[in-house]
């Protein structure tokens, strides 16, 4: 019991890491590397991935996080059909099922892929991308009024910030954002 729980504080913590986290998976992605994507905030994939929930097929149950965070990935159908039946799922059908965001041609595809996004995502302001991803994480398992009312103070304590007039005075003087995560 105590091994376990250390094995889902290790996935948990990716889920909680304050920075988006982009997962590039490419050839087989089971059990443990399963359990660790879904953990992730952006799934990519090239085509030749692999995915599958194997542990049924091999005696034992899922323990680490995987039957808790895919089913708000893919929805609970999915995640049984998965979790029961222990079949593979293609990069297009992961893609289909929404498992990922994106699938691309190869491995070079994905890894450019992953980058050009961590860069997009890092040119925005580092405390609204930050307390983008507390509010979403906050909301799992809540009533949206619960979720309002995080945001609300949230908001409240990140407003105003240097970022947002930042992001107002470079529009105005039509120059690239630089923000500072204050």
């Amino acid at each position: 019991l105590e091994k376990i729980g250390r094995l889902q504080k290790a996935l948990t913590c990716i889920e909680q890491c304050r920075k988006p986290v982009i997962a590039a998976i490419h050839g087989y992605c089971l059990g443990a590397g399963l359990d660790m994507v879904t953990a992730c905030d952006v799934r990519l994939c090239s085509r030749d991935a692999v995915f599958a929930l194997k542990e049924a097929a091999v005696g034992f149950v899922a323990d680490v996080g995987v039957l808790q965070r895919l089913p708000l990935i893919v929805g609970q159908g999915m995640a049984r059909q998965m979790a029961f039946t222990a079949g593979n799922i293609d990069a297009s059908h992961a893609r289909e099922m929404l498992l990922v965001n994106e699938v691309l041609d190869d491995r070079e595809a994905l890894d450019q892929r992953a980058e050009a996004l961590a860069r997009e995502i890092a040119a925005n302001a580092p405390l609204a991308v930050q307390a983008s991803k507390a509010v979403l994480n906050y909301g799992v398992g809540k009533t949206i009024a619960e979720g309002l009312q995080y945001v609300a103070s949230l908001s409240a304590n990140i407003i105003p910030s240097e970022d947002l007039l930042e992001a107002f005075t470079a529009f105005m003087e039509k120059r690239p954002r630089r923000f500072k995560g204050q």
